[in-house]
Order: C-alpha cells, then structure tokens, then sequence
C-alpha cells in the first residue's frame, strides 16, 4: 500500500511519467512542427522582453533556455512554454532598475526567489490562494500593464530618449520630446507595427498544420498552411528584415547594444557583493528589490494557472503542480543568467493551433534558443531599437481585455467596479499598488455580501394556519446577524401575524454570535405571543440553535413536523381568542 501512494506522488510530481508511456512518431512529428513554430515567436519576442525589463537583449534568450527542458518533467499542459512575458518583464524593470547592486543582478536574484516562493506555494498545495482575485481584477491589471508596457516603448519607437516609469509620467514626457522624434525611428518603428498588424490579420486566411491533438493532417491546401506559418512567424520576419536593412545599409537607426557571444555561464543568486567597500548580504539584496520578491511571484503563478486552466481541455488541473513546474523553472533558470520567467497566453495559442501534443515540444524550443545563442548573437547589435518596441506594442495591445469588459457590463454591471478601480490604481499609482488596490476591492465586496445576505419574507397559507415564511439565501455569520434580525422585526409580514418560519434549508454555516442574535430575536418574538419554528436546519445548526436558545428552540425537520407544529399554534391561537371574548 506505502509502495502504491509513493508511486503515485511521484507520478504526480513528474507528469513526464504518465504521458511518455504512449509516445510514438506520430505525436513527436506533432511536437517537432509545433516546437520549432513556437521557437520562431519566442526568440524575437523574448530579445524584446528583455529590452522592457532593462536588460540586454541576450538576457531575453539565457531566461527562454530552461524554461522548455524543465517544463517537460514537471509540467502537464503541452500548450505552455515557460519563457518571459511582456508583464513579468515590465515589473522586473519596476523592482529592479534603480538598485544599487545592478538591475543585472537584481533580475537574477529576483528569479531565484520567485522560484523558491513559487515551490513553496506549490509544496504547501497554496493553490487556492489565486481563486482570491477574481477575474475583473485579473482583466484589469492585465489590461493595465499592456498599456503601461505599450506606452513605455513608444519613446523607442519614435527614437526619443527620456527616462519615465509611471503610465502618466510617459505619456507626459512623450508630449514634452515630441519635437525630438527621430524621423528614421519612427518611420521604422511605424512601418513594422503596420506589417506586424497586417501578418497578424493573415492567420485569419490560413489553417494550422494540425488541428488537434487526434486528428489527421488538415485537407487544407499548402499555401493555407504556409500562410498560416507566415503568420505565426511574422516576429522573426520582421526582426531579421530589419536587422539586416541596418546591416547592409546605413540607415540612422538607433540599435540595440553589443551582445556577449555563446551560453551563459553559471552564476551564484545567492553570492554577495561589495558595493564602495560594502559587503551586501542576500538579505540586503531582497530590502532593495522590496515588493517584488511577493508580487512578481503572485503574478506568476496566476498566470500560469489560468492559462493552464484555459487550454486543460476538461482535465482537473493540479494548480499545486503548475506551481511547481513555474517555481523549478525559475530557480535553476537563475543560476544561467535568467529574470522572472512564467506561461504566455499568446505563446499557448500558437502552440495549441500549431498541433502540439506533450511538453516535449519545449525541448525542440529550447535547442532552436540554443542555436539562436551559439550562432546568432554577434548580430543581435543590429537589430533596430523601434523594431523590439513594435514587436512589444504589437504583441501587448491585443492584452486589453475589451471583449471581457463588455461581456462583465451584459452580465453584472457591479463588478466593473472592481475593475475600472483596479484599473485606475494601475495606471496613476502601480502596478503592484494597484493589485493589492484590486485584491482589497474584492475583499470589501465579499465581505459586504456575507454582511448583507437576501432575506425573503413571504406570507404563506397552509391548512388553515397563516404564517410568514423567512428564508434567509446565505450564512448567517457575526457580521450578518444582527442585518437579518432587524429585516426580520422591522417587516410588515411578522407584525400581523403571530408565527415565524425560518426556513434553514440554505443555511450551512451559523457562528456563536449569530445564534445568539437568533435567541435574542425568538425572546422578543415570545414577549408579544409570537412563536418562531425553524425548518430543516442543518444537523450542526439545529444543535447550535437548541443549546444557545433559553427554553430550546422549536425545529420541525419535515413537512409533517412543521404542520403539526402549526396545528398547535392555531389552536392555541383559538383558544386565546376565546378566552379574550369569555373575559370581555
């Protein structure tokens, strides 16, 4: 039996386990196709990331190495791809680039504590934890960070050169240096984001080269499939076109910095560092990158769990295993030179329509990452500065969760509060501050609803006996008890007639404080000559009820209980009507 629950921790620690059985040729053709077309968008993209984050362009490629290797024994959604992201980058840069000890150092070290959080969360099964911000907050923030992320590279895009961080601060400053613009920057920077637009738009006249993961080679001709692959690849296409327009021509355009040559060597994340003949501890590190060591980890792992959410196709997702998986990444990505890596939604499309099969696909990524690195970074310098911000825009703009906000006002008008709030907060203040702002909000909302439950009160008639019928929709807990009570007493319905049903059937929970508050209700009721019945509590609620009411409380668990309990109360009723009229 021992033999039989290890072997199965170990299978669910290692997915690879399960899956791998019933690979064949089939599904590593799938993989292979798949891999190598999500290679193709992940190298220009991550060289971009990398610039967003404040880093050199080769930091984007050392952060994309592992992620491929190390998803494939962890990981169990073959769609994601553990590389960096537009926001993951875009909050490196917060927390990291005003550091005394060097943005450079303080990504790496950034990397390897998320990592560390990350498996924590995920070996204490904290994977409930993101079922705490809801989806408004989560389109908010998203939304708020593509346009803060957007609006950063616009100084790039038109060959301005100011320091900004805030989404107002840019935006100001853009203003203030348009007349500054680079005229080659910027027509450079404009034709790109055109010709990415527009290759995007071609996917829509294309077919995937498979549809699925049972399914045969798609009937569809060639040139769709090509045309679709044009599409996917449109980042490489644009990046290398432009890298050798500056190559071979002359053109005054503003180009990245010259990149180190070949793999990353090892590092130490947790090594010390003497700053002006001052010695700082990792401690000393972690007070400098402050929030981020908490955000940026939080961050990820509700990325990467709604992702894996989205593309589960039905499966139970182990939210606690895809914690994990991203926290692994993390950690050994750090000793190679790596900054805060998680899932792409967009990288997961791609991959999904591309066929994929397993996560055997990052391994195919992860060797093109290789190439990329051996053979190609001498000329990474030529690439254009407006080229990586176009990739940047044009990969950002389609995060704006527009169709969610339109969808959020059909459904609930009220939880656009949440959002444009959450919004806000991200935009003028951060985007760290305006998570916690999100979280809050939905906290306030939570709280309001257990504090304020729906009380029904309806007038009922049943062989012979009026009564009102209370029928509470929640909980009755500390904060909503005494709501309920004065709804109760201050309702026309119980004022007329002289018993109460409080019907317990969707109460699951009731504290010490709520029963009291009941007991107290049932003493007011009795000094008028009201009773109070309560119906089909449940088990644990009858037994709180009993023991907190003086003289018990009345429960009827059945229809036939809650008659007989009525048929004595019109009868006492006739009889007290009778003794009234005998005195009079």
């Amino acid at each position: 039996m021992m033999m039989l629950k290890l072997s199965e921790r170990v299978r669910r620690g290692f997915p690879i386990l399960t899956w791998s059985k019933g690979y064949n040729v089939d599904i590593a053709i799938a993989d292979l196709v798949a891999g190598i077309t999500i290679g193709l968008t992940l190298i220009p993209q991550c060289i971009a990331y990398a610039s967003l984050a404040g880093l050199g362009p080769e930091y984007g490629l050392y952060s994309s190495l592992c992620g491929g290797f190390i998803y494939v024994a962890f990981g169990s959604i073959p769609e994601l791809n553990i590389a960096p992201t537009a926001l993951l980058s875009l909050l490196t840069f917060t927390f990291t680039h005003n550091v005394t000890f060097g943005n450079v150092r303080a990504s790496i070290l950034l990397c390897f504590v998320s990592g560390i959080i990350e498996l924590l969360c995920g070996g204490l099964h904290l994977g409930f934890l993101v079922d705490f911000v809801s989806t408004p907050v989560v389109a908010a923030f998203t939304s708020a960070g593509a346009l803060t992320i957007a609006s950063s590279q616009v100084k790039n895009l038109l060959g301005l050169k100011f320091s900004a961080e805030t989404f107002t601060d840019v935006w100001t400053k853009v203003f203030h240096h348009i007349p500054e613009t680079n005229k080659w920057d910027a027509l450079l920077g404009l034709a790109c984001c055109l010709v990415l637009l527009s290759m995007r738009k071609l996917k829509d006249f294309g077919t995937p080269p498979l549809d699925g993961p049972h399914s045969e080679k798609t009937a569809s001709s060639p040139i769709k499939k090509l045309i679709w692959f044009c599409s996917v690849a449109r980042n490489a296409f644009v990046v290398i076109t432009c890298a050798l327009i500056a190559y071979f021509l002359p053109a005054p355009f503003s180009l990245t910095s010259k990149v180190p040559e070949g793999l990353p060597s090892l590092t130490n994340p947790m090594a010390e560092m003497v700053i002006r003949n001052e010695t700082l501890t990792v401690v000393d590190m972690m007070k400098e990158v402050g929030a981020g060591v908490f955000v940026i980890p939080f961050v990820a792992i509700l990325g990467n769990v709604a992702i894996a959410k989205a593309f589960a196709k039905g499966k139970v997702i182990d939210a606690s295993q895809e914690m994990i998986a991203v926290g692994m990444c993390n950690l050994i990505g750090s000793f190679l030179g790596s900054y805060p890596v998680n899932a792409s939604f967009s990288r997961a499309a791609v991959s999904n329509a591309s066929g994929v099969r397993t996560p055997l696909a990052g391994i195919y990524t992860g060797v093109m990452v290789l190439l990329a690195l051996t053979f190609l970074t001498p000329y990474f310098s030529y690439i254009p500065k407006p080229t990586l911000a176009a990739v940047i825009i044009c990969a950002v703009i389609f995060m704006v969760e527009v169709t969610l906000t339109k969808m959020i006002w059909e459904i609930n008008k009220m939880d656009l509060v949440p959002f444009f709030v959450t919004l806000a907060a991200c935009l003028l203040l951060s985007i760290e501050i305006g998570i916690l702002v999100g979280v809050c909000v939905d906290i306030i909302f939570v709280l309001y609803g257990a504090a304020r439950p729906k009380v029904l009160i309806e007038k009922m008639n049943e062989n012979g006996a009026n009564y009102v019928k209370v029928t509470p929709t929640a909980a009755i807990l500390f904060p909503s008890a005494e709501f309920v009570r004065e709804k109760i007493m201050k309702s026309k319905e119980t004022q007329v007639f002289t018993v109460v049903v409080f019907d317990c059937q969707r109460i699951n929970r009731m504290d010490f404080t709520a029963a009291k508050c009941l007991s107290a209700f049932i003493s007011d009721f009795k000094k008028v000559n009201k009773q109070v019945i309560f119906y089909r509590p449940k088990k644990s609620v009858g037994k709180i009820l009993t023991k907190v009411t003086e003289g018990g409380a009345k429960v009827a668990q059945s229809e036939d209980a809650l008659f007989n309990f009525l048929k004595v109360v019109v009868s006492e009723t006739e009889m007290h009507l009778t003794l009234c009229q005998q005195s009079n």
